[in-house]
């Protein structure tokens, strides 16, 4: 339902962003029988720049909230494997496991698609308030300090409000606004990847796998080609930004002349036409560890800097991440009945979640995202799996099994690559 108020009503929570980890949030606080304000500052459905992977955690926080079986309604393509592609030409396949319930392991479909799904189901549910166009511009504390909600701007009427929460929820993406205005300082570049994507048709070779290329003239960055509905990709490179500040080239650059002259992808983008321009965005890497919660407020999502350090991935994450905050601040809400605003103690168990469900998959990743810097390395690595089963094995362990992630840490782990 469309909230219009600012009338003194205090919410459970004020989630300020609308995506996934915001709308997952409120959906997920609804469950507990909690009431939440989701303000967003464009208009659903809004294009949003991805690479519209649609897998692992995300599936099964789809399956909690009931809306899997929305995904297969919209142009999508089915993913069952990775496919990754060394400097020297090597190349590996690696099945995905099915995701439960599925007999495959997910989807690609575009952002505008699946964070519609999850606001939808917001904008149905009674226990849950949302407000579209309205611009959060500060935050709201109380005489302690604590933030205890928000002020902004309606961009349609023009109207300046007011609303008031126990806690705000800050799911604004990488750019947040609530991060900024509690005070904290910008991710270090050095954590950061920089992004671009854009659409092609009629791609020739197109698979059910997902195709990651670790190439020269892209190192230490990586290009991908993900499949579409049809004939269609999309079609990106993630570059660390200060690698790309250091090698003083646009990324536009960089990935079309890959497409234009890398041996293996031009033949399939011979016939190929561009569909709208390449789009670019942040990707906060979860390598760097930031302050999450604070005197009446929590971030979440890419806010909360939760992406995969190697894949880049960050939708599993973010919903993961609204469904661990809706649980704290329902569990900080019971044993302070009486607060005005949640304080950072009572809000631990969020990070406590974090840390122990997301934390250790991201240490690990971060492990791989260096390991793939090498062009020896990868080669070596790629080239051993595309030739011996066993070696194949220790991947698909590798990507799967958080054991096996931090083996990569160990000597023992280059031993085994080195041997013949």
């Amino acid at each position: 339902m469309e909230s219009s108020d600012s009338n003194g009503r205090i919410y459970d929570a004020i989630i300020v962003g609308a995506g996934p980890s915001g709308s997952s949030a409120a959906l997920f606080l609804s469950k507990l029988g909690k009431k939440a304000l989701l303000l967003e500052k464009t208009h659903f459905p809004r294009e949003k720049v991805c690479g519209d992977a649609f897998s692992g955690k995300s599936i099964g926080i789809a399956r909690e909230l009931g809306l899997l079986s929305e995904f297969g309604r919209h142009p999508h393509a089915i993913i069952r494997g990775l496919k990754m592609i060394s400097p020297n030409g090597k190349s590996v396949t690696v099945p995905f496991p099915n995701a439960e319930g599925l007999d495959f392991a997910g989807y690609t479909l575009r952002r505008i698609h699946t964070d519609n799904i999850f606001l939808s189901s917001a904008l149905l549910d009674a226990n849950v308030s949302v407000r579209q166009n309205f611009t959060v511009t500060g935050l709201v504390r109380d005489a302690s300090g604590a933030v205890c909600g928000v002020s902004g701007k309606d961009t349609g009427s023009g109207k300046e409000l007011v609303f008031k929460g126990r806690v705000i929820v800050g799911a604004d993406g990488a750019a947040s606004t609530i991060s900024r205005l509690a005070g904290l300082e910008s991710q270090p570049i050095s954590h950061v990847f920089s992004a671009i994507r854009g659409y092609w048709d009629n791609v020739e070779g197109l698979t059910e796998n997902i195709e990651l290329y670790f190439i020269d003239g892209v190192l230490p960055g990586y290009l991908w080609i993900f499949p579409m509905e049809g004939k269609r990709a999309n079609v990106g490179l993630g570059i660390l930004s200060n690698d790309l500040i250091a090698r003083k080239k646009h990324p536009n650059a960089i990935l079309l002349e890959a497409l234009q002259n890398h041996p293996t992808i031009a033949p399939r983008f011979k016939n190929a036409k561009q569909d709208g321009r390449i789009g670019a965005w942040a990707i906060p890497n979860g390598s760097y560890v930031k302050q999450n919660t604070g005197n009446g407020w929590l971030l979440v999502g890419d806010a909360a800097s939760l992406v995969d350090p190697f894949s880049g991935e960050g939708v599993g994450n973010a919903l993961s991440s609204g469904k661990y905050a809706a649980q704290a601040i329902s569990d900080a809400i019971e044993k302070n009945p009486g607060s005005s605003a949640l304080l950072a103690p009572s809000l631990a168990g969020y990070s406590k979640s974090v840390d122990e469900n997301l934390r250790p998959e991201m240490v690990d990743s971060y492990r791989l995202q260096r390991l793939s810097r090498s062009r020896f390395l990868l080669n070596m690595f790629i080239g051993k799996a595309a030739s011996k089963p066993e070696f194949r094995q220790m991947i698909i362990n590798m990507i799967f099994s958080d054991e096996e992630k931090k083996k990569t840490a160990s000597p023992l782990f280059f031993l085994k690559l080195l041997l013949p």
